[in-house]
């Protein structure tokens, strides 16, 4: 409901979502993600998990309790990550792969579950099922990167194969999001742009052989047809 009443007052042509992960640890930071979303005046805010350590309880109302205060009114989808209770999740955040759909301005995102490290088949076939309805703005989130010849380490293998052949043959895939690593980097993948945005408040990677280590958020914006990202550095 929360959703279809922005989506009602959001310009056809010009509308932005904004992407962001792994803000577990870090109130501060988060807090300051979650603010510096709302300044874009987003359709929704997409998390791409672990949210929490231990994803208990008490994490999870705190993480819903910090949403609520600082980007009030915007709403919020939360893709299962690694560090998230399956059962607490889906009971107190919703289920693990999802779809939100907005007909009005063409847009889709799919979410899947790979959060303990491959991709199964019941979560490729919803991709499947999704895609033949997808429109022209369709994008795929999930919480582990592919492995490829840029992301080495902290990806999944099992199931990559077959996604990237999916993304590839569906031209209304526009982009890809991934957590998981603490870091923000931009790639391709089966021949769509591709993303990990992992800097929402985990402690920042010591070192990585890609990406920049760096809290951030991404923004989305979809413009006359056209999409355009933008990593906002969060100071």
């Amino acid at each position: 409901m929360q959703l279809e009443e922005k989506a009602r007052r959001t310009q056809v042509d010009d509308y932005c979502f904004v992407v962001m992960g792994d803000s577990r640890s870090n109130d501060a930071i988060f807090k300051l993600a979650l603010r510096t979303a709302a300044g874009f005046d987003p359709l929704f805010i997409l998390h791409g998990g672990d949210y929490s350590t231990e994803g208990g309880e008490e994490e999870t109302a705190n993480f819903l309790t910090m949403v609520e205060k600082n980007a009030s009114g915007i709403p919020v989808f939360v893709v299962p990550g690694n560090h998230e209770n399956p059962k607490v999740f889906d009971k107190a955040i919703g289920p693990p792969r999802f779809a939100v759909s907005v007909p009005r301005l063409g847009l889709k995102v799919v979410a899947l579950d790979n959060s303990q490290g491959r991709l199964e088949s019941t979560d490729l076939d919803y991709l499947k099922r999704q895609l033949p309805s997808a429109p022209g703005a369709t994008f795929v989130a999930m919480h582990v990167p592919p492995q490829t010849k840029r992301w080495r380490g902290h990806t999944f293998t099992k199931g990559a194969a077959e996604l990237e052949q999916m993304v590839a043959a569906a031209p209304t895939v526009r982009g890809l999001f991934f957590a998981h690593s603490h870091l923000f980097d931009a790639s391709v993948f089966g021949g769509v742009p591709a993303f990990i945005s992992g800097g929402a408040g985990a402690p920042l990677v010591w070192m990585s052989r890609y990406g920049e280590r760096v809290n951030h958020i991404l923004v989305v914006r979809v413009s006359k047809g056209q999409v355009s990202y933008q990593m906002v550095q969060l100071k």
